[in-house]
């Protein structure tokens, strides 16, 4: 059956000689064969080959002192997470400090009014038994009187006057008797009122005027220039480890919204460097408190904010050195079969 289109024969030159045109010269490899798109491929390739070693090794480079640095900056980080542990477990034992040192001023202050109030009842019952001896001293007078008096109606001693003062006396006489247990009963109450208040602090009683309760009382006084020892007791051990914690020293509010590399750095005494975080021959680290203030301190986080934001940097460059080495890579690879399947022995 006929069909609509007829075949015609396809014209020799199809591609308009695009493909001739850039074919035509003599191939120089002696085989016969032309083709002048193998040459170029091949100057190509060699160019893309430097570019892809170059580019290797680079990345290598790159990918190691990344490495370096990323590792550098974890050890800052570990680091840097211990000392945090180490200033929120001096934070804690400060506030412990805080609080047992507040409920032994307490202490100390109830003490003081004990002693104060053992010994005004040391003085009530001292003048109540010097009345009582008053009173039989005063009894041997009046019976002294009586028994000199020749009143037929005082004979008998069991009745009447004599016999109430027979009754008074023996009264008066077991009074008498309980003064010795009493008086030293209370010598050794302010005996132990004064060992307790001593044992918790050795200092003189706080004025009349004194509130305990104020909120202004500092729990203890840290005075560095002191070298002395004024007072003892447990409220000033309590105090020594207190004041050596640097408990009366508050930290900085950290501030979101501030470079973290430009806080403030205490500069080493012992260093004659200009840069505090510069390592030296001394010992490290040398942590004093608080630790939130000390220099090492902000030295491994300004390290660490430093080598963390160099590793953000370096993983970019990093990338995109990678994705140009895959480029070329790719680009190689592409010339490679290219070239292989137009090369004259496999084609000729």
């Amino acid at each position: 059956m006929l069909t609509k289109h007829n075949y015609q024969d396809i014209p020799q030159k199809w591609d308009d000689g695009k493909i001739a045109d850039c074919c035509k010269k003599p191939s120089d490899n002696g085989d016969g064969c032309d083709d002048c798109c193998y040459d170029t491929w091949q100057k190509e390739l060699k160019d893309i080959t430097q570019k892809y070693n170059q580019e290797t090794e680079d990345t290598s480079q790159l990918q190691k002192q990344y490495d370096f640095m990323k590792s550098r900056r974890d050890k800052y980080k570990t680091w840097l997470d211990e000392l945090r542990k180490a200033e929120d477990l001096s934070l804690d034992i400060c506030r412990q400090l805080d609080l047992i040192a507040v409920q032994s001023r307490k202490v100390w202050y109830n003490s003081c009014k004990a002693v104060d109030a053992i010994e005004t009842l040391f003085c009530m019952v001292r003048e109540f038994y010097m009345q009582i001896d008053y009173l039989k001293a005063r009894y041997e007078i009046l019976k002294n009187c009586i028994d000199k008096n020749t009143d037929p109606s005082l004979a008998d001693k069991t009745k009447g006057i004599p016999g109430c003062l027979a009754k008074y006396a023996e009264k008066l006489e077991l009074i008498v008797k309980t003064r010795d247990e009493i008086i030293t009963a209370l010598v050794a109450a302010i005996r132990l009122a004064n060992l307790i208040r001593n044992n918790i602090h050795t200092v003189d009683c706080p004025p009349a005027n004194y509130n305990p309760c104020a909120d202004n009382n500092p729990p203890c006084n840290c005075n560095e220039n002191s070298d002395t020892v004024s007072s003892y007791g447990f409220k000033t051990i309590i105090c020594e480890w207190y004041c050596s914690f640097k408990c009366d020293e508050k930290c900085p509010e950290p501030d979101p919204c501030k470079d973290k590399d430009q806080q403030p750095v205490i500069l080493k005494q012992q260093s004659n460097s200009t840069d505090p975080c510069e390592v030296g021959c001394e010992p490290e680290p040398t942590l004093s408190f608080p630790i939130c203030k000390d220099n090492y301190r902000i030295c491994v986080e300004k390290w660490y904010m430093a080598d963390d934001t160099a590793v953000k940097k370096m993983g970019e460059d990093l990338n995109t050195r990678k994705k140009n080495k895959e480029a070329l890579l790719a680009c190689k690879n592409s010339l490679d079969a290219a070239i292989i399947e137009t090369k004259s022995s496999n084609r000729c």
